[in-house]
């Protein structure tokens, strides 16, 4: 049976800087998109092998998915493990059976139980199952459709269902979002948005709109009409790569100018109002503003003013029609720009002949420096040296002076320490002369108070000569001892 909705579980992204196209349309043909589905509506009946796959995706955004097997529309693969018998039926638990009489008539019989076959046959009912993230495409014989979303199970009655298939929901992450159109009984047709993360199943008569935007091909950046075709869209900031090719400058140089633009889509419901293919509105004007850039530029004036180029103030009609897209602008980066091989020999030719003339003037300037850098030095060691040699000066001189002082300081001390001890003897040699005469003094009273005549004592073996004035008052009399001669 073919499936009536198809995932292609590619977001619409503009990741060029993944893996190579070419790679992912080879792994996306034997597999099946994880990550976030997009379903196809009912009315576009694909298989998965003749979807378009989206050529610009994360390399992260494709895994492999499980092969499919024969039964994996959701019939539950259990089976009755015995066979009719002659003579009666045993339904077993949990097995349903339609039993059919003579007159055509129908009766479903659940198990267990044991009936007989006598004038009756037997056709076993087919059991569908759908776990959380799927749902249950049951077709009735009057025309209807009905979905059940898992978990649900359903037992295929032939009197009133035609078909029944399981199928996945279509899983949105967060910053992810579908456009559902809806199809009402009275014809009438509205539109909304569901955005991630959640899990959307489509009821009979919706479905999902399907994106076909510029993208690239696999050979280069260069953007070509449908190339994107997605249902998914993604709210992440985005990038994507441009390049604007064969632009005239004001000099009739030929180039191509490569850029990456960031951008960010920030109202879906503009977005649908406005604009059937963003990516290509974004790079018609992308492209007629580096056309007016370098309309306004020499060559030789355009690569000093590339610095312009990164510059969201240059883009004008780039940003004006993103905002009227629903988009956002975050920047536009300058990735440099190619030539056609004539005009860039010339230009090689030029840059190495200004690379060798500058080479050349740093070769000449580093020696120069060089020079000077050693003049410098030697100046500097020199008047390392004098300051040396000063300095040494100055030490020896204060050595020299603090000895003088240090010595100085010295023999005053020394002196006063002399002076103060002469002193000091001088004052105890009095002071024991005088003890000695007071001891005297004491010792002649205490002679005199004992009636000794203390002249005599005191001449006494004393006086070479004695002169001795005597008298009472009226008269003296002078005395005369001859000298004494010296005994031999």
């Amino acid at each position: 049976m073919d499936k009536r909705y198809v995932y292609n579980k590619q977001a619409g992204a503009l990741q060029e800087a993944a893996a190579p196209a070419a790679d992912l349309r080879a792994r996306a043909m034997p597999m099946r998109m994880s990550s976030a589905a997009q379903s196809i509506a009912p009315a576009q009946m694909h298989d998965a092998d003749d979807l378009v796959a989206p050529q610009e995706q994360r390399a992260d955004d494709v895994r492999l998915a499980r092969a499919p097997r024969p039964g994996d529309d959701g019939r539950d693969p259990t089976r009755s493990t015995r066979r009719p018998g002659m003579f009666s039926y045993t339904i077993e638990d949990g097995e349903h059976v339609l039993m059919i009489h003579k007159d055509g008539t129908m009766e479903e019989l659940v198990g267990p139980k044991r009936v007989s076959t006598f004038g009756r046959t037997f056709r076993r009912m087919e059991h569908y199952v759908a776990h959380p993230g799927e749902f249950l495409v049951v077709r009735y014989r009057d025309g209807r459709q009905e979905h059940l979303v898992g978990p649900a199970h359903l037992w295929l009655d032939p009197r009133k269902h035609l078909s029944a298939t399981r199928e996945e929901g279509l899983q949105l992450a967060a910053k992810e979002a579908v456009v559902i159109y809806e199809r009402a009984a009275s014809g009438e047709v509205t539109r909304r948005v569901l955005q991630g993360p959640a899990v959307f199943v489509a009821q009979p008569g919706e479905w999902l709109h399907t994106f076909s935007w510029h993208g690239s091909t696999g050979a280069g950046y260069r953007k070509v009409p449908n190339a994107l075709v997605f249902q998914k869209l993604w709210l992440m900031p985005d990038q994507m790569y441009h390049d604007v090719e064969d632009v005239r400058t004001a000099d009739d140089a030929v180039i191509t100018v490569r850029l990456m633009i960031f951008f960010e889509l920030v109202d879906i419901e503009l977005m649908l109002a406005t604009t059937h293919d963003p990516i290509g509105d974004f790079v018609n004007a992308a492209t007629s503003d580096v056309v007016d850039f370098l309309g306004r530029n020499d060559l030789a004036s355009f690569k000093l003013h590339t610095d312009q180029l990164g510059d969201l103030a240059t883009y004008r009609q780039l940003t004006s029609r993103a905002e009227q897209c629903g988009y956002r602008i975050g920047k536009v980066v300058y990735r440099g720009f190619d030539a056609p091989p004539s005009l860039q020999q010339m230009l090689d030719q030029a840059i190495e002949s200004r690379t060798r003339l500058q080479l050349e003037r740093a070769t000449q300037q580093q020696a120069q420096e060089l020079e000077d850098f050693k003049l410098e030095r030697q100046l500097a060691r020199g008047e390392r040296q004098r300051t040396d040699g000063a300095a040494e000066q100055a030490h020896a001189l204060a050595l020299q002076k603090a000895r003088s002082v240090a010595e100085l300081e010295a023999e005053t001390a020394r002196g006063e320490f002399q002076r103060t001890q002469r002193r000091l003897d001088q004052e105890r040699a009095v002071a024991d002369e005088r003890a000695r005469h007071d001891e005297e003094s004491r010792h002649l009273a205490a002679l005199h108070k004992l009636g000794v005549d203390l002249t005599a004592l005191l001449t006494q073996h004393r006086a070479d000569q004695i002169i001795e004035l005597r008298g009472d008052g009226d008269g003296a009399h002078v005395h005369v001892d001859a000298p004494r001669r010296p005994s031999r």
